[in-house]
């Protein structure tokens, strides 16, 4: 840092010449007010410039948090949807038991947990009935069926966002479209005898 007190001495002891006094002293008290004017904002400025820096180290320290942060949730969310899994498909079993209490049971304990994924960033999607989107769904099957082309009309395996990114899209069956209706057949047998016994009653009657 400049020392200005020391530069405005070396300003006074130089040759003034044939100056008047007081306009020298003038000049000296006007230099010591920009001088002065000049320590104050080089102190100013070396401040802003540690804030800066202390600004920087800070972001830096946020940063490298956010990236272990963002290691560990990739360690985990693969877990977590492992276990959702688990529950789709006791959920997926119950709807086939034949049983009320646990079909209720089991679409409590599917919704309680879409809340605690929710919670946590984790948002599942994938539903029959949606139509299809190539950035969410991967097809494995498609079917023929009464509900429009390229409509989910069953869910293999539910997809999943965390904080907005696609951590894996829903495996869908999607339908072809309305089955075609079976087209009629018309039966040319009976037109065909008749044409042939009129072609023998035609043939008698010239004997």
């Amino acid at each position: 840092m400049i020392n200005f007190e020391t530069e405005l001495n070396k300003l006074l002891s130089l040759e003034t010449g044939e100056l008047p006094d007081y306009e020298f002293a003038e000049i000296a008290a006007a230099g010591r007010e920009i001088l002065a004017e000049f320590d104050k904002k080089q102190t100013d400025t070396s401040l802003q410039i540690e804030e800066i820096y202390d600004l920087v180290k800070e972001q830096d320290f946020l940063r490298e948090t956010a990236a272990s942060e963002r290691a560990r949730a990739d360690r985990l969310i693969p877990a977590i949807i492992g276990l959702a899994d688990l529950l789709e498909d006791f959920y997926a079993y119950a709807g086939q038991s034949g049983s009320e209490e646990l079909k209720h049971q089991a679409k409590l304990q599917r919704e309680n947990a879409g809340g605690i994924l929710s919670s946590c960033g984790v948002l599942r999607f994938g539903e029959a009935g949606q139509a299809l989107n190539p950035q969410y769904h991967t097809v494995k099957a498609s079917v023929e069926s009464p509900f429009p082309k390229e409509q989910v009309v069953q869910v293999l395996q539910s997809g999943y966002v965390y904080q907005g990114a696609i951590v894996r899209k829903a495996a869908v069956v999607v339908s072809r479209g309305q089955v075609p209706e079976e087209t009629s057949i018309i039966d040319h047998d009976d037109d065909q005898e008749y044409d042939k016994g009129e072609q023998e009653d035609e043939q008698n009657s010239w004997y």
